[in-house]
């Protein structure tokens, strides 16, 4: 099985279980705008990609994206905001391109255009199981080999929140629940902040990625929380070449 297939099985796992679990509450209402989504990212690749080849290849990239939209995007929006941010998604992918290589992650910055126009909020609600995300999220950094990646960006974000707010170290339950209440942060940095073609190939330049976008967030998140996760890893991906040469001198 290729990653692909992993990633979207993991993501159909974390849907299902955060809209049916009774403990998180989202219902299965919840999985509708997964589904428009999906059908608006695969159907809109599946055609750029047959006038590009003229053959009909099913797209499992834009079916990644798909999932990843209707998952991080908040379940009551109108249905034409998820086709809207799965068509940036898709053509973000194909236009905004350097060295052949697409410059943004498409989920992420279908998501982030969506919030910016729309002023759609992004909840991230398939992060709910956090066990599942963590089981799934180890196994994806070790078949990617993102493990510098995922760590630095991880310990950047909680060294640098804790430094912060300095009371969190002086209370256990407080730093605990801190922790325990990040599952967010833990889907971010094992699924989307991972992503092979939008992040440096290297490992200096990959721990240098991941704590320069532990910094962003902190950042956004203090000047404009609404944003703050899709557009600290849009810049991060502006920032790749940057980090690419810097790390060659």
């Amino acid at each position: 099985m290729n990653i692909y297939r992993y990633i979207v099985s993991f993501l159909i796992v974390l849907s299902f279980v955060s809209a049916l679990w009774p403990a998180y509450g989202f219902g299965i209402k919840a999985l509708l705008p997964v589904i428009i989504s999906v059908a608006a990212t695969v159907i809109l690749d599946l055609i750029i990609n047959y006038f590009k080849t003229k053959a009909w290849i099913f797209p499992q990239s834009a079916l990644i994206s798909g999932l990843f939209i209707g998952g991080l995007l908040t379940q009551n929006l109108k249905w034409y905001i998820y086709v809207l941010a799965g068509v940036i998604a898709i053509l973000s992918k194909h236009l905004i391109k350097f060295k052949q290589k697409h410059v943004f992650n498409p989920a992420n910055f279908g998501i982030l255009l969506a919030s910016i126009i729309f002023g759609a909020e992004h909840t991230w609600w398939i992060s709910s199981p956090l066990a599942l995300v963590i089981i799934f999220g180890i196994f994806l950094i070790w078949r990617m080999r993102r493990f510098d990646l995922a760590l630095s960006f991880i310990l950047a974000y909680f060294i640098f929140s804790v430094s912060a707010d300095l009371s969190l170290l002086g209370n256990f339950n407080e730093l605990y629940l801190f922790i325990a209440n990040s599952g967010v942060i833990f889907f971010f940095s094992m699924y989307m902040l991972i992503e092979p073609k939008t992040t440096p190939p290297a490992r200096k330049q990959r721990i240098v990625y991941g704590i320069f976008v532990a910094l962003l967030l902190i950042f956004f998140n203090k000047i404009i929380p609404i944003h703050d996760l899709p557009l600290a890893l849009a810049i991060g991906n502006l920032f790749v070449p940057l980090i690419e040469k810097k790390s060659l001198l």
